[in-house]
């Protein structure tokens, strides 16, 4: 039987984030955990949307089976991530219209750190919602499989998503998993500020934004 491989992988992962909760934001670098989320929290009110089939729904079971994922399904905590740091779209929806941060993660190192009932996936978007065919897979299984479908038209944000078993703080075991804090141009002074001096005590970078007419870059070392 044929298998499906991920041969390549982005060296890093990028979180955009909002600085209207300052001191929230910046404990979970200095505490090293990533936020896990309901998926009723996210921002697509289609999210966890599905059907099945005629066949699944004609099985005996399919009442119990359909709770089942539903269940799973509400208690699955989601984190998520983007594979560039650069993205306009991105800053002015997700790091407050350029005024936040856009945190940088080794993948590799969040692979080696987090624990083994965490796991990583890239989205898969559609113009129609997931169909369920089969009742055999573990319910946590499908619940995540429902979880990995966008609407087509969110396919720019090219996200990847953490699923965890509860919602909550997730912590990895080696700080050093941040690399990078991208300060967007609008930063206020006063975020400025504040937030360098608490990331070079933790050795992590901060890089300011540069806008070059209609494309983004960030300062060198």
């Amino acid at each position: 039987m044929a298998t499906i491989e991920a041969y390549a992988q982005p060296p890093r992962l990028y979180r955009y984030r909002s600085l209207r909760q300052f001191d929230r934001e910046l404990l979970a670098i200095e505490q090293g955990y990533l936020f896990c989320a309901d998926f009723t929290a996210l921002n697509d009110p289609m999210e966890g949307l599905f059907s099945s089939s005629r066949h699944l729904r004609e099985k005996e079971n399919y009442r119990a089976t359909r709770q089942a994922i539903l269940d799973n399904k509400s208690q699955i905590g989601m984190c998520c991530f983007c594979e560039v740091k650069n993205h306009e779209l991105m800053w002015a929806h997700y790091a407050d219209q350029f005024s936040g941060i856009c945190v940088s993660y080794s993948l590799s190192k969040l692979l080696r750190c987090l624990s083994d009932d965490v796991s990583l996936v890239r989205m898969f978007y559609d113009e129609t919602e997931p169909t369920l065919h089969r009742s055999r897979a573990p319910h946590n299984d499908l619940a995540k499989m429902i979880l990995s479908y966008k609407n087509h038209r969110w396919i720019y944000e090219r996200e990847w998503r953490l699923f965890a078993p509860d919602k909550g703080e997730v912590y990895y075991s080696d700080k050093s998993c941040v690399t990078t804090v991208y300060l967007g141009s609008r930063i206020s002074d006063e975020h400025r500020q504040a937030i360098e001096p608490r990331l070079t005590a933790l050795n992590i970078k901060s890089r300011n934004m540069v806008i070059k007419k209609y494309s983004i870059d960030f300062e060198k070392e």
